[in-house]
């Protein structure tokens, strides 16, 4: 049983990549994931720093109780995402998605989003690779600044995954999510990073939780397993009591 998956995507995305709830739904039930974390993919048409895509998620949680929202900002937008942000944590959703790359945008510009994000205490979902803008260390020192902010890094920095895991190793609110990796950089993270400090995603629609979980069974040993599918998400959430709630699909 995974107690949370912390990356999936609900929309039609410019690139063709399509989620529907329904196939959310049915996927938790059948590979036995408690809740998922929910966030607009990249639509064409997001409105103000995404919130058109962001109502859609507030509508979502408020019917389906396992779905966690999260909020996608652009940082871009300035006083716009200040303000978005303002209004679905009022809304309630519990944490926020930042895609630097694309937005296009770095540290210099998240950097006022980011001070907001932690006063609020909300957790962070940051796409990282080795792009431009996207790898772990250039945001280390944004992060430093800010130390009770949770992070979790996306894909596990891609190609700068041994950057990615130093980070998460040495800093006690910065977690890891590896999804797309393959088998051999996730090992790694682990053997770097420690279980302790990686959570489970499965970044639908652009891959599977059967593939996800797999490459976990494949790598990590049953005590890892249960800290990455189970135990590391009530870290990064000791405000949600994860009691048991009506079935995801009636």
């Amino acid at each position: 049983m995974i107690l949370a998956d912390f990356h999936t995507h609900v929309g039609i995305s410019r690139d063709g990549a399509s989620s529907k709830v329904a196939e959310l739904l049915a996927g938790m039930r059948r590979h036995r994931i408690l809740y998922s974390v929910v966030f607009p993919i990249d639509e064409r048409d997001p409105g103000p720093s995404y919130r058109h895509l962001n109502d859609r998620v507030i509508a979502l949680v408020r019917r389906y109780p396992r779905l966690i929202g999260f909020m996608r900002l652009d940082p871009r937008a300035g006083k716009t995402a200040l303000a978005e942000l303002e209004r679905c944590a009022r809304a309630g959703l519990a944490g926020v998605k930042l895609h630097p790359r694309s937005e296009a945008f770095g540290p210099r510009h998240a950097a006022k989003l980011i001070g907001e994000i932690a006063r609020r205490r909300l957790p962070v979902l940051l796409h990282t690779s080795h792009e431009a803008n996207c790898r772990p260390a250039a945001w280390l020192p944004l992060f430093r600044m800010h130390p009770s902010l949770t992070v979790i890094l996306a894909h596990g920095g891609k190609d700068r995954y041994e950057e990615a895991a130093r980070m998460a190793r040495n800093h006690r609110r910065i977690f890891i999510e590896t999804s797309t990796l393959s088998c051999f950089r996730t090992r790694r993270i682990l053997r770097l990073a420690g279980s302790a400090k990686v959570v489970f995603g499965s970044d639908r629609p652009y891959s599977d939780p059967a593939v996800e979980i797999c490459k976990y069974q494949t790598v990590a040993s049953k005590r890892e397993q249960k800290r990455i599918f189970f135990d590391n998400a009530r870290k990064i959430f000791p405000k949600i009591s994860f009691k048991p709630v009506r079935p995801v699909i009636k």
